[in-house]
């Protein structure tokens, strides 16, 4: 008992300390710390040491990469605002399913939510690294329904290093699962397919339903610096961080389906 308690508190110690770092070095924002400490509790109380340690992977790897090449990045109109720090909407947009798979994992012991554990946070982190990664592609990316050139940063554009990236990326947490014991080698496997199928949807979604707005001569997706805005295309209703949402929330399924099967 007394080991459990020392190390769900070396947990909670770790998500404060890197959240706190994180924050200095304007990874995230006032409320990007908030929420992420308030998600990284919820994974140490419900999955321990090992959640944590998943969840602070994908917190370094996803915000190294959000500020490798920013400058460059920012010259194409396309780096994350606020210097790269992530707000609590990007925090829980793409957090939320892993946390309550981790939640019902710690209820029920069932397998089938661990399996959506490490499949819906690594689709976070695959659609992390295939965006900022492949930002810096300089053969510039398509729009993944037509393959028509686009803008870099351009919601549903893929590109050649995204891509890849994305793959790779898709099996860095699984692999941590398995060496964990929280997943066979089969799981982690189907994980990784799961976790990259779905940042595919989300890009998916990005070139179809996202809403784009026409705002002072430019094509932009958050309308909240315009005087005026005109949408073109997609839902007003579905944004980046909706997008986010739907896409971890596919793989939380996908994940239970296959549990279940």
């Amino acid at each position: 008992m007394l080991y459990e308690d020392a190390t769900v508190l070396a947990s909670l110690l770790s998500i404060f300390v890197v959240g706190s770092l994180g924050y200095i070095k304007g990874a995230v924002d006032k409320s990007g710390l908030t929420a992420g400490i308030l998600v990284g509790s919820i994974f140490a109380l419900s999955g321990g040491l090992a959640a944590v340690i998943t969840l602070i992977t994908f917190f370094l790897i996803g915000s190294f990469f959000t500020k490798h090449g920013y400058s460059r990045k920012e010259s194409l109109g396309a780096a994350e605002p606020k210097g790269g720090a992530r707000g609590w909407k990007s925090v829980l947009s793409n957090l939320f399913f892993p946390s309550v798979a981790i939640v019902l994992y710690r209820l029920s012991s069932n397998n089938a939510y661990a399996l959506a554990f490490v499949s819906s946070i690594s689709c976070s982190l695959a659609d992390t690294l295939g965006s900022e990664i492949g930002l810096l592609d300089k053969r510039g990316p398509w729009i993944i329904t037509n393959m028509r050139r686009a803008q870099p940063g351009s919601s549903g554009a893929i590109s050649i290093l995204g891509t890849a990236s994305s793959i790779l990326g898709s099996f860095i947490i699984p692999i941590e699962a398995f060496q964990f014991g929280i997943l066979s080698f089969n799981e982690l496997l189907i994980s990784s397919m799961i976790a990259f199928s779905s940042s595919l949807l989300d890009s998916l979604l990005g070139a179809t339903i996202q809403a784009k707005y026409l705002c002072d001569g430019r094509v932009v997706e958050d309308p909240s610096d315009c005087s005026e805005a005109e949408l073109l295309s997609g839902s007003r209703f579905i944004n980046n961080h909706a997008v986010n949402l739907i896409s971890t929330g596919f793989a939380f399924l996908l994940s239970l389906i296959e549990g279940i099967i």
